[in-house]
C-alpha cells in the first residue's frame, strides 16, 4: 500500500470510529467506547486490541476521556458533552514535573501517517506568542483545534469523574480524527520532550516525511 492509501485508509477508519464514539453519549463505560472503536476500526482494518496492547507495552496507560466545557470554572459548573475519546497516555515519573503526553491509539500503533503523528514529527516552530495560550494557537496554526468554544470557560478532556482542572487535558484534533496533546507537541516542536518521545515509540517510521506542514509566515 502506498502512502496516500495508508493514509486514506488510516483517515477514514479514525473518522469512522470518532463518529461511533461521538454517537454513543448514552454510555458511561469503558465498554462501549470499546465496543464502537473495534466495530469501526475493523471496517479499516484496525486492531483497537493490539493498540491498547501495544499502548501498554511501550510503558503507556490507556485512557478513555470525556469531553468537558468550562474547566476554566469551578468544577461545579462543568457541562459534560457527548464527545468521547479512547487515548494512550505517557508520563515521565523520574521528575519534578511528571509530565505527559497522550495520543490516539491510531497514530501511535499505525505502520502509516496520520495527520497527528505527521505534526509532531514535522516540528513546525510555533507561531510568534501573541499573549494567547501557545498550544491552542500553535494546534491552529497546524489547521488543527482544540478550543471549546471562544469565551474564557474554556474546555477539555478528562476521565470518568474527575472534579479537578490538574486532569484536564487539550487534544490538538485533526480533520482525519486524529488528536495529539496540544503541549506536547507545541514542546516537541522547540526540542523539550513531554512524557515520552513519541517518535521513538510510533510504529510509523517513515523514511521521508511527508509535507503535510509547513511554518506560518510571519
Amino acid at each position: 500500500m502506498n502512502g496516500m492509501h495508508a493514509l486514506r485508509a488510516v483517515a477514514v477508519a479514525v473518522g469512522v470510529a470518532a463518529l461511533l464514539a461521538l454517537t454513543s453519549c448514552g454510555s458511561d463505560g469503558n465498554d462501549a467506547v470499546a465496543g464502537t472503536t473495534t466495530t469501526a476500526a475493523a471496517s479499516g482494518g484496525f486492531d483497537v486490541a493490539a493498540a491498547r496492547q501495544y499502548c501498554t507495552d511501550k510503558k503507556g496507560v490507556v485512557q478513555t476521556r470525556y469531553a468537558v466545557w468550562g474547566t476554566n470554572n469551578d468544577p461545579s459548573t462543568w457541562v459534560h458533552l457527548p464527545g468521547v475519546a479512547e487515548m494512550c497516555m505517557f508520563q515521565t515519573l523520574n521528575d519534578e514535573a511528571k509530565s505527559k503526553i497522550v495520543v490516539d491509539l491510531m497514530s501511535l500503533y499505525s505502520d502509516g501517517p496520520t495527520l497527528a503523528s505527521v505534526a509532531y514529527l514535522s516540528k513546525v516552530p510555533p507561531p510568534p506568542f501573541t499573549g494567547a495560550n501557545p498550544a491552542t494557537v500553535n494546534c491552529a496554526a497546524l489547521d488543527g483545534s482544540s478550543q471549546f468554544g471562544n469565551t474564557l470557560g474554556g474546555g477539555g478532556w478528562v476521565e470518568q469523574g474527575a472534579t479537578s482542572s490538574d486532569d484536564v487535558v487539550n487534544l490538538c484534533v485533526f480533520p482525519d480524527g486524529s488528536f495529539i496533546d496540544d503541549w506536547g507537541i507545541t514542546y516537541y516542536a522547540g526540542g523539550v520532550v513531554r512524557g515520552i518521545d513519541l517518535k521513538a515509540v510510533f510504529r510509523y517510521q517513515p523514511t521521508t516525511l511527508p509535507a503535510m506542514f509547513q511554518a506560518t509566515k510571519k
